[in-house]
């Protein structure tokens, strides 16, 4: 694989240490790869398609991938600090131990996603669709899920201290009772013995 093109169809590949930093291409579709120390930072991939490929130790710092489907992926160790997956879909994918800090995931539909032992501190969740997403040893402090869809989103085991939302966009989430007691802070509740 020499370089990104538009309208590629990249299958069964394995991609190792490659560089593709600030690359600017649309229709891009990686399908059952397997992509390690592979850099995309400041990549431009509007409407990437990304089915059972796995990201290891990848750098997708400031990448541009609005519009993205996301299926069945995983992404481990990887740095995705700023990453814009802003309107993209994305389905059965997990993050594992990943930097996804100030990461934009706007207006996404992020149904049965994994995020474990992730640093989404300040990453911006407004008006996704979280349903039965799974957020497990996460930071996530200071993130913005204002709007968002949370019917079901397990946020056990996260740090969700400065957690921007909506008394009712909480509706159906699962929290531990230390979150609890905070949201109910939130609302202006205090709670004494």
């Amino acid at each position: 694989m020499d370089d990104l093109h538009s309208d590629s169809d990249l299958r069964s590949l394995v991609v190792a240490g490659r560089d593709f930093s600030g690359r600017i291409a649309s229709a891009v579709a990686f399908k059952d790869c397997r992509l390690s120390k592979t850099v995309f930072a400041g990549s431009q991939l509007r409407g990437l398609d990304l089915v059972g490929t796995t990201l290891e130790g990848c750098d997708l710092a400031n990448a541009i991938w609005e519009s993205a489907r996301l299926e069945n992926a995983l992404f481990v160790d990887c740095r995705l600090t700023g990453l814009d997956l802003s309107q993209a879909n994305i389905q059965g994918t997990e993050f594992r131990s990943c930097e996804i800090s100030m990461a934009n995931f706007r207006n996404t539909v992020s149904k049965k996603t994994k995020f474990v032992d992730c640093k989404l501190r300040g990453a911006d969740f407004q008006r996704a669709d979280l349903r039965q997403a799974v957020f497990q040893g996460c930071d996530l402090r200071e993130a913005q899920m204002s709007f968002a869809k949370l019917d079901g989103a397990d946020l056990r085991g996260s740090e969700i201290a400065g957690l921007q939302v909506g008394i009712a966009d909480l509706r159906g989430a699962v929290v531990e009772p230390s979150q609890a007691a905070y949201l109910a802070g939130l609302m202006g509740l205090r709670i004494a013995q």
